[in-house]
């Protein structure tokens, strides 16, 4: 394996839109690794991010922090199954004179992927649906690095959020997330239009030998028809994620790709959730490349979801300046988010 520059791209999306499967997808060729979700990047630049002269002191503390237990049991470094011995030969090599950027990628490169047949590396990619609201400030720590959004219809979206427990499931809120993230992708294709792909999970579920060639070209590297081979490692799919967490959040994996969940909300969604939908997302449904069922601005409909918009707002305020606390601080934070989720399901439960 090449032990290079690679290019540094990231994944970015709402939960449930499709990031897992365009990471998998990704990750089969062979020029390419993505790891399974472990976002620590943000929080490990705030203490090395500065530091251009590196010992093996440094390393080890860096090592120690990357390490650190996160907040959710779906971040789990051993998922990574990083090879130790080559991650320190090649930490080891980029001393004394080195990059937060190029010690980072040095993790990621020495990441065992379930797919074989790993040539020279020449893309390591970064999929955490959580920093889909930080893509300003990661283009700012890596200036050269590229960007895939990848989105899904804000109906479907939500249909499928609501089946789990990790955010709460208000529609209005969640449509309000999508908008959020959305227009950012919006503002940021509009002021890096070379370093971003918007991608729909439709178009990628329909057409996906289509979709990939636009991205492979995107990253510049070459279409590689192995890709679409990712589920013949279904069987292996468990040694990198716990078999309960990947059953109930991505079983898809362990089949070829599939357009059944798209569409869903035709059916599934009553008229006036429709409109809820449509009009607290506006504009950024077309601007994404969907269509609303209804234009028409509804003043009642403004009223009831108002204050969920609101809290939304306030929501990522918090979350972006949580960034930027203590790593300690940041982690109680971190935990209190999910107590929020399941104590409002306790509740919603109780007033059915």
């Amino acid at each position: 394996m090449g032990k290079g520059k690679p290019q540094l791209f990231f994944i970015l999306g709402r939960p449930r839109s499709g990031t897992t499967l365009l990471r998998t997808l990704l990750d089969a060729h062979p020029q390419v690794k993505v790891p399974p979700e472990y976002p620590v990047v943000l929080q490990l630049y705030k203490k090395y991010g500065r530091i251009r002269q590196w010992d093996e002191t440094t390393l080890e503390e860096f090592k120690k922090d990357f390490r650190s237990p996160l907040s959710s049991k779906n971040w789990n470094y051993n998922f990574l199954r990083i090879d130790e011995r080559q991650l320190n030969v090649d930490l080891k090599s980029l001393l004394p004179n080195t990059t937060f950027e190029e010690v980072f990628k040095c993790f990621y490169l020495n990441y065992t992927s379930v797919i074989p047949g790993k040539e020279v590396i020449t893309h390591i990619g970064d999929k955490n649906p959580i920093f889909a609201t930080h893509a300003f400030r990661l283009h700012k720590i890596f200036p050269n690095a590229k960007f895939i959004f990848i989105f899904r219809d804000y109906r479907d979206n939500f249909l499928s959020v609501k089946r789990f427990r990790f955010e709460a499931p208000v529609l209005a809120l969640q449509a309000y997330r999508w908008k959020y993230v959305a227009r950012l992708a919006y503002q940021f294709s509009k002021k890096f239009p070379l370093q971003t792909f918007i991608a729909k999970y439709e178009d990628l579920t329909r057409e996906p030998e289509k979709i990939l060639n636009q991205i492979c070209n995107f990253l510049g590297i070459p279409y590689d028809g192995r890709m679409l081979d990712y589920s013949a490692y279904s069987s292996k799919y468990s040694e990198f994620v716990d078999l309960e967490l990947l059953n109930q959040f991505h079983s898809g994996l362990q089949s070829p790709i599939q357009t059944s969940s798209s569409g869903k909300w035709i059916k599934e969604m009553k008229e006036e959730e429709i409109k809820t939908a449509d009009q607290v997302v506006g504009r950024y449904a077309e601007r994404i490349g969907y269509l609303r069922a209804n234009k028409k601005f509804h003043p009642n409909t403004w009223i009831k979801t108002t204050p969920w918009q609101l809290y939304g707002f306030v929501l990522y305020q918090m979350m972006s300046m949580a960034e930027f606390l203590p790593a300690s601080l940041r982690h109680s934070f971190s935990m209190a988010l999910p107590k929020l989720t399941n104590t409002y399901h306790k509740w919603f439960k109780k007033q059915k």
